[in-house]
């Protein structure tokens, strides 16, 4: 509940000054949360959401389609990338009960934050 009414007033209701992207089934907000550092799923009746932390960098299909960002992918930065995903896909497939297929790996769905880690995401079909 706690959790819930924190996004709500740092979303200012899910304003769209807060919207930073979207997919085919969900919105992306970016917010700030007075309680700092909380990554976690609120299941609401009114709303349902996965709180992340930022990756600052944007998707791998970004920074490759920009000629700049991409002259900043050097090799160790790109061998990073691919650790990061070979990492994110093992856990997956193996980290838990259950393995979780995603079915849409993809430039669009691998997030880089300030290290060049690579994150998978998925926030739908665009």
């Amino acid at each position: 509940r706690a959790l819930h009414e924190n996004i709500i007033k740092a979303t200012e209701d899910f304003s769209s000054d807060y919207c930073i992207g979207s997919g085919g089934y969900r919105s992306v907000y970016k917010a700030a949360l007075a309680t700092g550092q909380m990554y976690d799923f609120c299941s609401h009746p009114k709303h349902s959401f996965l709180v992340y932390k930022l990756v600052e960098r944007g998707s791998l299909r970004m920074m490759l389609s920009n000629n700049e960002q991409s002259k900043e992918l050097d090799w160790k930065k790109r061998l990073n990338v691919v650790k990061g995903l070979a990492n994110a896909l093992y856990y997956m497939h193996h980290g838990h009960l259950q393995p979780i297929v995603h079915r849409d790996i993809s430039s669009n769905n691998v997030l880089l934050d300030l290290d060049y880690e690579a994150h998978v995401f998925d926030f739908g079909p665009t």
